[in-house]
Formats: structure tokens, C-alpha cells, sequence
């Protein structure tokens, strides 16, 4: 089978979600459950960070983002939802104990999504979301420093609906997900994490 076309912008990303309506999308293997999310659900939560970050964030192509966060699919969420708008990602690699700094010859993050929002590396950002990494959280679990965002409060006030005309993709290109079934079933794909890693056959599975 020919390969997917590459998402120029993440709108056929997003068609591709909406098409699978209630069947599952994703499912997240965490916190001790499963959790299955439909590819509508998936969709509205990129849907509502696009508009979060564009309109409370004023987030553009160029802006650099840090991703200080453990692996959880609002981590994907949100990583997709950057590159949609043309930023730079960086998803920082957690090392128990140790305090998060941006990896060196980076500029310093326009902004940082974190679960630990009075970091130094925090501090270096012009914007901060905190962000609980866990599925049913309804907001951020502890006392936030000043002007810092309550992700999962504010990005609830965004809209259902595709409000930004979005800028050319800036993530990774898209990988052919091996023995797709011949029947046109959709591929499944098991991957470790969020699946940030191997963000390329992630895309590919999705589209």
C-alpha cells in the first residue's frame, strides 16, 4: 500500500482522528489502568491545546517549547499540538533527582510544560503551563508560583472546534507503518511510552 501523505499542517492529522469517530484511537497503558481515548477524543485534545497555545499563549512559528514532562499521552497531545502551530519541540529526558535544564546549545524556551513549575529551567521561560500528567486530573495538584498557567483548568475554556489557520507542519515526518493489514483494517502499533520516540510511525498509524 502506498505510504500517507506527509501532514504538511495537522489538519490531516486531525480529519484522519475525527474519521475513526468512537472507535479507539489510542490506548494508554498508565496509573496502574488502561485507558482507551477515540480518535474524537484524541482530536479535542489537540484541537483545544492548538487554540490554548495560540490564543492564551500566543505561541508562533519559531517558538521554541520544552517538554518537561513524564511520557503520557497529553505529553503527545500537547508535542503535537506545538508542532501544528510551526514551533520547536524539545521533549526533556528525566533523570531522577536531578534538576530539569534545557539541553545545551538550545535557546532559552519561549515556553516550558511542566509538572515542576518553580524549576530553575521554568524560571527561564517567558511562559510556563503546569501540567499534571495524569488522566483524570481535573487541575494541577499543588500551589502554582505567580503568572504560572494551569494547563488543564484553561485549556477546558478553549474551543471544540478548529479556530487557527495553521501554519506549515514543523514535527517529523511521517513513517509507513510496516504489514499494514491488506483487509484495510487499521494497523495497530505498540510502542513504549507515549510513543514520542518513534513519533514518525505514531503519525503513520494515526493518518
Amino acid at each position: 500500500p502506498a505510504a500517507p501523505p506527509p501532514p504538511h499542517t495537522a489538519a490531516q492529522l486531525l480529519r484522519a482522528l475525527e474519521s475513526t469517530g468512537p472507535r479507539p484511537a489510542l490506548a494508554w497503558y498508565g496509573e496502574a489502568a488502561r485507558i482507551e481515548l477515540s480518535g474524537h477524543v484524541v482530536a479535542n485534545w489537540v484541537i483545544k491545546a492548538i487554540g490554548h497555545l495560540h490564543d492564551e499563549i500566543d505561541l508562533a512559528p519559531g517558538d521554541e517549547v520544552v517538554l518537561d514532562l513524564p511520557p503520557h499521552w497529553k505529553r503527545l497531545a500537547l508535542a503535537v499540538a506545538c508542532w501544528a502551530l510551526g514551533a520547536g519541540v524539545t521533549v526533556l529526558e528525566r533523570e531522577a533527582g536531578a534538576e530539569p535544564e534545557a539541553p545545551s546549545g538550545t535557546e532559552e524556551p519561549r515556553v516550558v510544560v511542566t509538572d515542576r513549575p518553580d524549576s530553575p529551567l521554568a524560571e527561564t521561560a517567558d511562559e510556563v503551563l503546569a501540567v499534571e500528567a495524569v488522566s483524570l486530573a481535573p487541575r494541577y495538584g499543588a500551589e502554582l508560583p505567580p503568572l504560572v498557567h494551569d494547563w488543564l483548568v484553561e485549556v477546558r475554556g478553549s474551543s471544540d472546534r478548529l479556530g487557527v489557520s495553521l501554519p506549515p507542519w514543523s514535527g517529523p515526518a511521517v513513517e509507513e507503518v510496516p504489514d499494514r493489514p491488506e483487509d484495510g483494517t487499521p494497523p495497530r502499533l505498540l510502542v513504549e511510552d507515549d510513543g514520542l520516540t518513534a513519533l514518525p510511525r505514531v503519525l503513520g498509524a494515526l493518518l
